[in-house]
């Protein structure tokens, strides 16, 4: 590392452009509404409350570019930021879990870029918003060996013809309810009805002279062709040119993006394995999504979920392949161990009570609202075909299993996801039993790791004690006690184990 490299440096100059282009985006529309309905306290006084608010976004980003710096040595990366109080934080570079880089429309236009360096923990996580794109690169480099670009030795890149998995999202319903509640939301901050705005006034007289089912179907269509184009921009902005690329170091790079371009960069000694993702829809269709298990990123966190994706919504058979150039083998195509049939009783258990419970404030309500029907309790029951079908699948996607030095467990039927994790890196095991397990002999084991916690839902007590021995020796071992089963005539008898 150079002498240049331990002075102190500021944010880039452009990040007070960034700053200010808050002012623009949503006074635009708001501006428009003024001139459109007129000039009057409804309109005005929002108006410049919104105004006042963004301009005070822009404020602050002017007064983090001012009192902001940071500087990298040999072995840490230092941070100084604040005005009235002060933070000076020093992280050492062997620390960093990940550096993502992102730069939004914005940012690209000014060529900058942001830089989010992961250290395991949210709340310690340093931001640098935003450097210059060279600097960022140089940053991202804190992974790989010093003064050094890796070479690209494997590369996954994305095919046009996965873009059609991008339509099997479970959130396209609330893709395309997102603009009317948009629009319903403006008209709420002017306090303005929506009969009195022509068009929407003009949409509902002429949806009055169609029967309710001929409404309530257009509308469904129109919101689910909305969801439809929405996923499909979403998804072509998230995922365009993606790329994963693995340097002789050992660092894993992902690049994507359209208008917001995004790179990551995850270190292959901090792998400890692979999550394979199968929302319904998605597994309807014959995909799935891979995400990295990354020590100190938690799978579980939405965004740091989709950063350490290793490929986008693809066919199945594809993350497959992925996932065992990754793992080194096809770990995932194992045949896992089943789950006893208590299991599955508990499932259907569940999926009764899950259509029971509602019938009865149904039924009071059909009893009590006159403009609703005496049968609206049917409902409940009518369901429960669905929820015994869904029971069913839940237990059928029910697996553990060993596999050259991972441990594997699959659950869930709305999103099934299958979890491929190295044994060495776990920490820890937790024994859970709700009092419907206990009555069925069943438990769930969860594995801590430092990327997360991962469970084996639903297994019997002994099956999982010895599956838990299997794939960690001597871990649980303090906390199990061996037990003696009766003998029988035509057999020796054979050590258990229970768990204090």
């Amino acid at each position: 590392m150079s002498r240049g490299e331990d002075a102190w440096e500021r944010l880039d100059a452009r990040t007070v452009a960034v700053a200010l282009s808050w002012l623009a985006g949503p006074s635009i529309p708001a501006t428009v509404a003024v001139v459109t309905l007129g000039a009057t306290p409804r309109t005005v006084i929002p108006l410049a409350v919104l105004s006042l608010v963004l301009a005070g976004i822009a404020s602050l980003g002017v007064l983090r570019h001012a009192t902001t710096r940071y500087r990298i040595t040999g072995e840490r990366l230092e941070h100084r930021s604040g005005l009235v109080f002060r933070r000076d934080r020093s992280i050492p570079r062997d620390r960093v879990r990940t550096v993502d880089v992102t730069a939004q429309p914005v940012h690209r236009l000014l060529g900058v870029a942001v830089v989010r360096v992961g250290v395991g923990e949210q709340e310690a996580d340093l931001r640098l918003d935003a450097v210059s794109r060279a600097r960022a690169e140089r940053l991202r480099l804190l992974l790989g060996p010093e003064g050094g670009t890796p070479a690209d030795t494997e590369t996954v890149t994305a095919r046009p013809a996965w873009i059609g998995y991008a339509l099997l999202s479970g959130w396209t319903p609330l893709i395309g309810l997102a603009p009317f509640g948009a629009l319903f939301r403006v008209l709420e901050i002017f306090g303005l009805e929506p009969a009195e705005v022509g068009l929407l006034r003009e949409a509902w007289s002429t949806a009055s002279r169609f029967s309710w089912p001929v409404v309530a179907g257009t509308a469904l269509a129109a919101v689910l062709a909305i969801g439809f184009a929405g996923a499909l921009l979403l998804h072509v902005e998230v995922w365009w040119r993606f790329r994963l690329t693995r340097g002789t170091d050992g660092t894993y790079r992902i690049r994507r993006g359209l208008l917001g371009t995004r790179s990551l960069s995850l270190q292959d000694g901090r792998l400890r394995g692979v999550r394979l993702a199968e929302p319904l829809p998605l597994r309807w269709g014959g995909g799935a999504r891979l995400s990295a298990l990354v020590a100190g990123v938690n799978p579980d966190d939405s965004e740091e979920r989709t950063s350490a994706a290793l490929l986008p919504p693809a066919p199945r058979q594809a993350a497959l392949r992925v996932a065992a150039r990754v793992l080194g083998a096809p770990v995932l195509a194992t045949r896992l161990r089943r789950h006893p049939r208590a299991a599955l009783r508990l499932r259907l258990s569940r999926a009764v009570w899950t259509v029971a419970l509602p019938a009865v404030p149904l039924a009071w309500l059909g009893m009590w609202a006159s403009r609703l029907p005496d049968g609206l309790w049917l409902l409940a029951p009518a369901c429960l075909p669905f929820t015994v079908l869904l029971a069913a699948d839940a237990y059928r996607g029910l697996g553990h299993g060993l596999s050259g030095g991972y441990l594997l467990t699959r659950h869930g039927t709305v999103r099934r996801r299958t979890t491929a994790l190295r044994t060495d890196a776990v920490i820890g095991w937790t024994v859970g039993r709700s009092p419907a397990q206990r009555r069925r002999g069943l438990m769930t084991l969860t594995a801590a790791t430092s990327a997360g916690t991962h469970r084996i839902k639903d297994v019997g007590v002994g099956q999982g004690l010895a599956f838990a021995e299997e794939a960690v020796p001597g871990l649980l071992a303090p906390f199990t006690v061996p037990t003696a089963r009766p003998a029988r005539a035509t057999s020796s008898p054979s050590p258990a184990r229970g768990y204090r």
